[in-house]
């Protein structure tokens, strides 16, 4: 696990080092009010965000806009509806649970992630009230910001990105995603 969280945050330098056109050993990385990472010195102004779960690791870099990114192993969950129930707006509780029974799962972990996106973007995790916004449910369908009581749902964009039995999302308050791959893993030295 500790390799794992070593490979990710070293890459994540590697990366921002590129867009910075800096030595990744040279950037300053700090924390926002509600964890939110940026870069402080010696270059301001490459929004990013970070997250990994099991194997995968993503980082989220925009040109100037809010961007945030969230990234979730699918597994069984024993209170599905009651956890919807609880954080969800409830337009999407009731979506999820008159799924079959069989789509609920992915429901459920594609609607947290497009949540949990649009939060970090926004700066305030899960600070933000998550009941107060709706994003689209199903897995199959186009991920997007249904409404949100502080903003025109219209200028966020969302791009899911995940793998099997891994759900992730990205959210962009302007253009459309441009995603890439790139594989880094622990060198043998």
């Amino acid at each position: 696990m500790r390799k794992r969280w070593v490979v990710g945050r070293g890459a994540m330098r590697q990366i921002l080092g590129a867009y910075a056109r800096l030595e990744p050993h040279s950037l300053v990385l700090k924390t926002a009010t509600y964890g939110k990472p940026y870069l402080s010195w010696p270059v301001i102004g490459i929004p990013f965000n970070f997250s990994h779960t099991r194997d995968l690791a993503l980082l989220a870099v925009s040109s100037g806009c809010r961007v945030g990114v969230d990234a979730e192993f699918v597994q069984s969950i024993a209170e599905l509806e009651k956890i919807s129930r609880r954080f969800f707006a409830a337009p999407e509780a009731d979506e999820i649970t008159a799924l079959a029974p069989e789509a609920r799962l992915s429901a459920f972990f594609a609607c947290w992630t497009r949540k949990e996106a649009f939060v970090k973007a926004l700066g305030r995790g899960l600070y933000a009230p998550l009941d107060r916004f709706r994003v689209t449910v199903k897995a199959e369908e186009p991920p997007r910001l249904v409404s949100a009581d502080w903003c025109e749902p219209s200028t966020w964009t969302f791009a899911d990105v995940g793998e099997p039995g891994i759900a992730a999302t990205i959210a962009v308050n302007e253009f459309a995603p441009v995603v890439r791959r790139f594989e880094f893993g622990p060198t043998s030295n």
